[in-house]
C-alpha cells in the first residue's frame, strides 16, 4: 500500500498539510544547495587565490541567510507533519466511535471489543506515520532528484543523468522493504491482537472474582 487513494480520500484535510510539508522540505533542499554552491565557490576563489574581503563577506551572508531559512522550514515541516497526523486521528477515531454507535451494543457480535480497541489505538497511530511520515516523505523522494537534476545540468550534464536514471531504484526498494514490514507486521498483530482479547477477559473476570469474594465474605 504505497498509494491508498481511498485512505487519502477519506481524511481530505490531510491532503494540504502534506503537500505543505512536501514544499518545505523542497524549500529546505534549495537552501542547501545554496549553501554547497556558496562554499564551492568559496573555496575556488580561495584556491585560485582571488579571495577578496567582498567574498567573505558575500559567502558569510549567504551562508547565514540559507541556514536560516532551513531552520525555519524545517520546523515548519515538523508541524505540517504534526497537524497532518493529528487531522487524521481525529477523523478515524470519530468514525470508529460513530460506526460503533450504530451497531450499539450489539457491536461485539461481529468484531471482537479488544480487536476494536487495538484498531482505534495502535491502528490509528500506524496510519499517523503514515500520512505525517511516509506520504510526504514519498514524493519529496520524487521532486529531490529533479531539481538536483536540474541543478547538476550545470555542473556536468553526465553526473546529472547517471544519478536520474537511478532515481527509479527508490520506489523499487520501498516496495521491497515493504512487502517484508507487511509480513512481519501481519504475525505481530494477529499476535498482537490474542494478547488483547486475553488481556480483556482477564479485567472481565475481575468483576466476577469481586462478586464471588464479597459473597464469601458474607
Amino acid at each position: 500500500m504505497m498509494i491508498n487513494k481511498r485512505l487519502i480520500g477519506t481524511v481530505g484535510e490531510s491532503k494540504k498539510y502534506i503537500a505543505g510539508n512536501v514544499i518545505c522540505q523542497w524549500i529546505s533542499l534549495v537552501a542547501n544547495i545554496a549553501i554547497m554552491i556558496d562554499i564551492t565557490t568559496f573555496l575556488g576563489k580561495l584556491y585560485e587565490k582571488n579571495l577578496e574581503t567582498k567574498h567573505l563577506i558575500t559567502t558569510l551572508t549567504i551562508a547565514i541567510t540559507a541556514v536560516a531559512v532551513r531552520y525555519v522550514f524545517t520546523f515548519m515541516s515538523s508541524k505540517m507533519s504534526y497537524l497532518s497526523s493529528k487531522a487524521v486521528k481525529k477523523t478515524l477515531r470519530e468514525m470508529i466511535y460513530k460506526k460503533l454507535l450504530q451497531l450499539g451494543t450489539s457491536y461485539n457480535e461481529q468484531v471482537k471489543t479488544s480487536e476494536v480497541v487495538q484498531v482505534a489505538v495502535e491502528g490509528v497511530d500506524q496510519l499517523e506515520t503514515y500520512f505525517g511520515s511516509y506520504l510526504p516523505q514519498f514524493f519529496y523522494a520524487m521532486l529531490a532528484p529533479l531539481t538536483l537534476f536540474a541543478v547538476l545540468c550545470f555542473v556536468n550534464i553526465p553526473c546529472a543523468v547517471t544519478l536520474l536514471l537511478c532515481v527509479p531504484l527508490i520506489p523499487v526498494a520501498i516496495i521491497v522493504v515493504q512487502k517484508w514490514a507487511k509480513k512481519l507486521l501481519a504475525k505481530y498483530w494477529g499476535q498482537y491482537t490474542a494478547l488483547g482479547d486475553t488481556f480483556l477477559e482477564n479485567l472481565q473476570g475481575l468483576t466476577t472474582l469481586k462478586i464471588y469474594l464479597v459473597m464469601n465474605r458474607g
